[in-house]
């Protein structure tokens, strides 16, 4: 898997919850990440954490670009069952679901989406997750 997301050669972005293993990975797979997004993306540091994320979205997918999905921690029920705001999700400590949230809800980001454990690649639907055989 780590060989097919290093063959993409458009603009990527990382997600996952934050770990020892986080920027390292997206840096391995070349990919930005939220430690760089405000400079290898030019969003401004002034922006607040929901707008920057959203300028993430906005950004990538303009740029006809990918996402990488890390779902290992996450509560994917209440990512496919959303927030009433991003204010909901971060005081629930919840930012990644709100995250994946956002793309499960959108066409084109889910497009655009390749969910992962680094090792495996994974399918979601409203029904739940399922291991993608290649």
């Amino acid at each position: 898997m780590i060989t097919k997301l290093r063959s993409i050669l458009q603009i990527k972005f990382s997600f996952g919850k934050d770990s020892e293993f986080f920027q390292v990975f997206a840096e391995d797979v070349g990919a930005i990440c939220m430690y760089d997004m405000t400079q290898r993306l030019s969003i401004p540091v002034a922006f607040t954490m929901e707008n920057k994320l959203r300028a993430v979205f906005l950004f990538i997918s303009k740029a006809d670009g990918f996402f990488l999905f890390n779902i290992s921690g996450v509560d994917i029920k209440k990512a496919i069952k959303g927030f009433s705001s991003f204010e909901d999700a971060s005081a629930n400590n919840m930012i990644t679901e709100w995250e994946l949230s956002i793309i499960l809800h959108d066409k084109d980001y889910y497009s655009r989406t390749i969910f992962h454990n680094g090792v495996n690649e994974f399918v979601i639907t409203n029904k739940g997750i399922k291991i993608k055989w290649n």
